[in-house]
This record gives structure tokens, C-alpha cells and sequence, in this order.
């Protein structure tokens, strides 16, 4: 899965990178900020993946295609899914909506495009450790700060989070999530102390955020921490 893993963390490679200044362009023009996504994804995507670029990926099972030109497809889809899929403000639940619909769409057309057959370069079913470390990264910041956004602007029809929300608990979950690869046990106090400051800051109004989407944020940064941590120390 040497090749998936590499499109998983370029598609988020816009978002996580260009975050509130894409959102402030697609509020103005959602087709510019998809163009934007698009060609940030497809430079990350051909450069991340360019040692597998002539290999033969399987086009939804139906016909083998050089990989350049299977990423060139993909984009376009990326393209067509981040521009027309937006229910968020239109339809009750929408935001959540939103994220289910897109992400997966893109992970069943990533999982019918990517080759699979090049596990011999690590010896296992994954990816380098750093690609795994990278996806972690993205995974625990923000992913889960999409989900629990959408979830929050659903639930209190808002169109936007608070500064806490989006920033706060993105810098939270990215410790929680760095001291769960930390060697030997000291990884155990770390967490405790760590989890202990967070409730205290939460406790004081120090970090203004709701209880569920807190205790959701610890326990998905933590979770995700975990499995990567199972890669890089048990699974080699």
C-alpha cells in the first residue's frame, strides 16, 4: 500500500498546508479554491509518487493504465467532488454530510486506482514509517478537526467555528498524538500529564471548546497515535 498511503496524505496536502486562507478564497470563489486544491494535489500527489509513475494501476479493476495518467484522472474526480459536493448550510446535517460524501468517494476511487502489488518495497503492508508518521499527522489534526467541525456546525447551526476549535484543539490533539510515538513508558506520564493540563485549561476557560468535542479530540489524536505507534515500534 506504498503508493496509497502516499495519495492519502497529498490529498489533504492544500488543506492542511494553505487551511484558512483557502477557506477565506473559497468563500469568495469556490471554483478558484478547487483549482487550488486540485494543482496543489496533483504536484504532491506525481511527486510523492514519482517512482511508481510507470507502473501499470489498476483503472477500477477494468483496464491497467500508467500511473501518471491514473493521477491525472484522479485529479480530475478530486476536482468534480470538491466542487460540486457541499451541502453544508443547505440541508439539516449537511456539514457532516459534506465530509462523509467526499471523503468517501475519494477513498473508493483511491482504493480502485492504487496498485498494490509493490509491497515488496517495505516487506509489509505499509508504507515508510515516515509517510505513516506524515498520515498520522494529518489524520489526527485535520480530519478530526473536519469531522468534529461539521459535527458542531450541524448541531449549533453556525457557519464557522471559534479560534479555540479550530487552532487550539488542532496544537492539542498534535501532542497527544507526538507523545504516543514516544520511546520506552515515558510516553505514559507524558499523556497523564498532558491530559491533565488540557482538562484544567478546559475546567478554567482557558480552552473554550465544548465537553464532547474535547473528550472526542483526546480520544481520536490518542487512538490514531496508537496505531502508528503499533507501525513503528511491533510492526517494523
Amino acid at each position: 500500500m506504498i503508493v496509497f498511503w502516499r495519495l492519502f496524505l497529498s490529498m489533504y496536502m492544500a488543506d492542511v498546508i494553505l487551511f484558512r486562507k483557502l477557506l477565506k478564497i473559497q468563500a469568495q470563489n469556490r471554483l478558484w479554491a478547487t483549482l487550488i486544491r486540485t494543482v496543489v494535489f496533483l504536484v504532491s500527489a506525481f511527486w510523492l509518487c514519482r517512482h511508481y509513475l510507470t507502473l501499470a494501476w489498476p483503472f477500477f479493476g477494468v483496464i491497467d493504465l500508467p500511473g501518471w495518467l491514473c493521477l491525472l484522472l484522479f485529479g480530475a474526480f478530486y476536482a468534480g467532488v470538491h466542487q460540486f459536493f457541499n451541502f453544508g448550510g443547505q440541508i439539516r446535517g449537511g456539514y457532516l454530510l459534506t465530509f462523509f460524501v467526499k471523503n468517501t468517494f475519494l477513498f473508493l476511487f483511491l482504493f480502485l486506482c492504487a496498485p498494490f502489488l509493490v509491497v515488496y518495497h517495505t516487506g509489509n503492508f505499509f508504507a515508510q514509517p515516515w509517510i505513516i508518521f506524515c498520515v498520522g499527522i494529518v489524520i489526527s489534526t485535520y480530519l478530526l478537526k473536519w469531522l468534529f467541525s461539521a459535527l458542531e456546525q450541524d448541531r449549533y447551526q453556525i457557519d464557522d467555528i471559534s479560534f479555540d476549535e479550530h487552532w487550539m484543539l488542532m496544537m492539542m490533539r498534535l501532542i497527544f498524538y507526538v507523545i504516543m510515538l514516544l520511546p520506552g513508558i515515558r510516553w505514559c506520564v507524558l499523556l497523564a500529564i498532558w491530559f491533565g493540563a488540557c482538562v484544567y485549561a478546559r475546567n478554567n476557560r482557558l480552552l473554550d471548546v465544548s465537553k464532547t468535542v474535547f473528550y472526542l479530540s483526546i480520544m481520536g489524536s490518542v487512538f490514531i497515535g496508537l496505531l502508528v505507534r503499533l507501525r513503528m515500534y511491533w510492526i517494523g
